[in-house]
């Protein structure tokens, strides 16, 4: 989620948004040169026009290279390739995009309702203004630590395809995650909506990070930070006005919305 070494990440934020909070588009699932975040008209985030970015003091930087944390780190992604190919692997495969069918798919059965732009607009609404909240803030802290993938040190595999093309490029710079970072946010904003679903919808935002690391793009410090970051900026959104009268809209339609089909049995 930057602008200087890693547009995908940044696209990747941008998709979720613009695709999955505006249209149902499959097509729309690829991760790179996505429209922009905010879709075709600019949206305000809650805390506009105080810059989220503060919020980044929270954020510690990334474990320094060599360092005990670092090299714990790397041995767990090095270990990380016994499940090539396996059940997460595969999971994290239908979740390079956060627009694609199955994210969507994921999230609707951890909510118990199937979101959408026509049955749930109020719903869309608040993920999206959050969204814009999240996204300058991740783009500038990755921008700002650099910090590389964990395939760029080993030329190791990674389910995302973008990860064997001119060294990872595209895929942009590891710390902290943006797929964490949103998983969680939507996770905690959700399940202040429909409280009953908390403990499904925030394992689907723990899940969304995890998978991360399955699909060996994240260290683990990317992904938890990316959770910190985000429960951070929720507490700053949760105390605005605007946010408590869409949270009660939200509420209100998600009550109504249809069941999803072929959730697992929970």
């Amino acid at each position: 989620m930057m602008n200087v070494n890693g547009t995908t990440m940044g696209n990747v934020m941008r998709t979720i948004l613009a695709t999955l909070l505006l249209a149902s588009a499959p097509a729309a699932a690829q991760t790179a040169t996505q429209p922009n975040m905010t879709g075709p008209a600019a949206v305000t985030g809650y805390l506009a026009p105080r810059p989220p970015q503060s919020l980044l003091r929270l954020l510690p930087p990334p474990p320094e290279a060599g360092s005990p944390e670092a090299l714990a780190e790397a041995r767990m992604y090095r270990e990380s390739r016994r499940g090539i190919g396996g059940p997460q692997w595969q999971r994290a495969v239908g979740q390079l995009s956060v627009t694609s069918p199955a994210f969507v798919q994921q999230l609707s059965c951890a909510l118990g309702a199937k979101i959408g732009p026509e049955t749930t607009p109020a719903t869309m609404a608040i993920l999206r203004r959050a969204g814009a909240d999240l996204s300058p803030a991740i783009n500038a802290a990755k921008a700002y630590y650099k910090r590389p993938r964990p395939f760029t040190n080993d030329g190791g595999k990674a389910c995302d395809p973008d990860s064997a093309v001119d060294g990872g490029k595209a895929l942009g710079y590891s710390y902290p995650s943006g797929h964490a970072a949103v998983g969680w946010l939507w996770g905690l904003i959700l399940a202040e909506i429909r409280p009953e679903r908390s403990a499904q919808l925030l394992h689907f935002g723990k899940e969304t990070g995890d998978l991360r690391m399955a699909c060996r793009v994240h260290y683990l410090s990317d992904v938890t930070h990316g959770r910190l970051f985000a429960t951070a900026l929720y507490q700053a959104i949760a105390d605005h006005t605007d946010y408590k009268a869409d949270v009660g809209k939200a509420a209100a339609e998600l009550s109504l919305a249809p069941v999803p089909e072929g959730c697992p049995v929970s």
